[in-house]
């Protein structure tokens, strides 16, 4: 789905659970994604592990682009915001940095994905104010 918005069209992604256990969620897309996007029908959200020098993170984001979940791409961490169930992240494409913004159903577990125009990673305050919009 496309959402137009005064930052330029904004694609939102709807997925359900397909199968979870302790340490990650795999999500199916409930519709079909934007041939214009990388984000993929089934997406991984795995609990961070601590492998890695990130703070504020507990969870990261990862697509379906091979055959194996330990060899897909790993997109972003899942970064905390004010709300809960609410997180950012971003996506990198040629030293190109864009938003997404990401929101788990408290009750269904359902997943939403916004990805942001191309080049747009504002400062955290707008991020902020971007996260009060969903």
């Amino acid at each position: 789905m496309k959402i137009n918005h005064i930052l330029g069209t904004i694609l939102v992604y709807r997925f359900k659970v397909a199968k979870q256990n302790k340490q990650d969620t795999i999500y199916i897309g409930l519709e079909t994604n934007p041939n214009e996007s990388f984000i993929t029908e089934l997406v991984k959200i795995e609990r961070f592990q601590g492998y890695s020098n990130a703070y504020n993170l507990g969870r990261y984001f990862r697509i379906r682009n091979a055959s194996n979940w330990a060899k897909c791409k790993q997109i972003t961490g899942l970064f905390k915001t004010d709300r809960p169930n609410v997180f950012y992240g971003d996506y990198k494409e040629n030293n190109i940095k864009s938003l997404l913004l990401f929101r788990i159903d408290e009750i269904t577990e359902n997943l939403t994905v916004y990805e942001y125009p191309k080049g747009f990673y504002p400062g955290r305050s707008f991020i902020d104010e971007l996260v009060k919009e969903i």
